[in-house]
């Protein structure tokens, strides 16, 4: 009997480079959790475009090589986390007295290059890592690995609105890329003066943007 990944596959492949929506995985696979399966099949080599609203496509029957698949958590390092984050959300500070289930979430997705080590792990409520899982579905994997590669801090952000120009990038984003550097606001002002690239606040100052042909 075929399982929900297999499923999802087989119809990838019969809409080959058509864009097809999550909901529609879910009624022929069975799946809850399709974002986290087309997440699996991508590690695996498959060439899959995500985009932010919910719609993937396979653009290629060709099956690179595979990325490595995630390590498991210990269930030690999992409580260390859950106790460094005094058993709270990192992004909206709610815990199990408020009626939410934490889980341990990648700051830097293990798709775009993150590892296990416990600086890299983070306490989420569930609600919170499904909104990041579907933020972070939304930028190509590859691209973003190739941004936090880079050496610096600098390098990282300037990379990163050159991969993306013309497009709203959040302070999110950019705090991401940054790794945690408390300076990065300051490392974004030295980007602008010495390269004269408008990269300009937007959103009230929460995004900015590359207007790369100003």
């Amino acid at each position: 009997m075929a399982s929900g990944k297999d499923k999802t596959l087989k119809h990838l492949k019969e809409h080959l480079c058509k864009w097809v929506h999550n909901q529609e995985f879910r009624q022929i696979s069975g799946l809850n959790d399709v974002p986290r399966t087309i997440r699996l099949l991508r590690q695996e080599g498959w060439q899959i475009e995500v985009r932010g609203d919910g719609y993937v496509r396979l653009v290629s029957l060709e099956k690179k090589e595979a990325r490595g698949e995630r390590t498991r958590i210990s269930q030690r390092v999992r409580y260390r986390i859950l106790h460094r984050d005094g058993f709270r959300c990192k992004a909206c500070g709610r815990g199990p007295n408020n009626g939410v289930k934490l889980t341990i979430d990648h700051v830097i997705p293990v798709d775009w290059g993150g590892g296990n080590e416990e600086s890299n792990l983070q306490t989420l409520c569930m609600e919170c890592n499904e909104g990041k899982k579907a933020w972070v579905a939304g930028a190509p994997s590859q691209v973003m690995k190739e941004i936090l590669a880079k050496p610096s801090v600098e390098s990282r952000i300037e990379t990163l609105f050159d991969s993306f120009p013309n497009e709203d990038i959040t302070s999110t984003m950019i705090q991401l890329v940054s790794k945690g550097a408390l300076d990065w606001q300051r490392a974004l002002r030295r980007i602008r003066e010495k390269t004269g690239k408008k990269i300009l606040p937007t959103k009230g100052r929460t995004a900015y943007r590359y207007f790369k042909d100003l």
